[in-house]
């Protein structure tokens, strides 16, 4: 099995909150409510026809990368469209949050803030560039809030999310065991990589990287149920998010090709 080249990191295990990981009530899991805008997910689907796969370039911002695909997915199963969500808001102001200055990366817990309680934007009000310049645009409308998060404890709870359909932000640490296409084996050494798992590959779950499009050939690869369970040993961090009582505006939002 071929090793992947390692992009950036940026995922700060240090600065963690574990007592603020959930938001809102257990939601009414109805897919039936989204049947007819996707694929059953007792089917294989590709995540890349659906997720755009954008890359964190020199900064450590991957957590606000994994939240911006959170908040994609969701959108999608709430609306059957696509849009790219503000992955320097997913980054900036969960540092902010927890009071974090300079690029070393931001948490899981400030990113569930910005997500169910702050609020986020589409990548059109806030942009995305490859510097670290935390300085916020002036007017920008937060107009997108998710409502429900749920920390996962078990490689059940994960894949039982996953096949309904959800998506579910990742916080572990990431050494040369997780540079592989399919991965086996959790690392108990490097730095900490954020990342959104979404959708089944067989018995694996698909996770969406945020090192670009030609990543492993589509910036996706696969990891087992044995080396989840290893990350939640080695306390990884899992958060599943539900399109359940999502804000947005309506009209919908613009779509933006990229």
């Amino acid at each position: 099995m071929s090793e992947l080249r390692q992009g950036l990191l940026g995922y700060n295990i240090d600065d963690e909150n574990h007592d603020d990981l959930a938001n809102g009530d257990e939601p009414e899991l109805l897919m039936s409510a989204f049947a007819d805008k996707i694929p059953s997910f007792n089917e294989q689907i590709d995540p890349t026809d659906i997720a755009i796969v954008l890359n964190q370039g020199s900064l450590g911002s991957c957590q606000g990368h994994s939240l911006s695909m959170v908040f994609q997915i969701c959108y999608y199963l709430a609306t059957g469209s696509t849009a790219i969500f503000s992955r320097a808001a997913g980054y900036y102001l969960s540092q902010r949050k927890d009071g974090i200055k300079g690029d070393k990366g931001s948490t899981l817990s400030g990113g569930r803030w910005v997500a169910t309680e702050h609020g986020m934007c589409c990548e059109e009000h806030w942009p995305y560039i490859d510097k670290y310049n935390p300085t916020e645009p002036d007017g920008v409308p937060y107009q997108y809030k998710l409502k429900v998060s749920r920390p996962m404890k078990t490689v059940d709870e994960i894949v039982n999310w996953i096949k309904l359909g959800l998506p579910v932000q990742t916080g572990v640490r990431w050494g040369r065991e997780m540079n592989t296409e399919v991965v086996e084996k959790a690392s108990k050494r490097g730095g900490g990589h954020s990342t959104c798992l979404w959708t089944m590959r067989g018995e694996h779950i698909n996770n969406i990287n945020s090192w670009g499009q030609t990543w492993n050939g589509d910036g996706v690869h696969c990891w087992s149920l044995a080396a989840i369970e290893e990350m939640l040993d080695n306390n990884g961090i899992f958060v599943g998010y539900s399109p359940d009582g999502f804000d947005y505006p309506e009209p919908e939002a613009i779509t933006i090709e990229v």
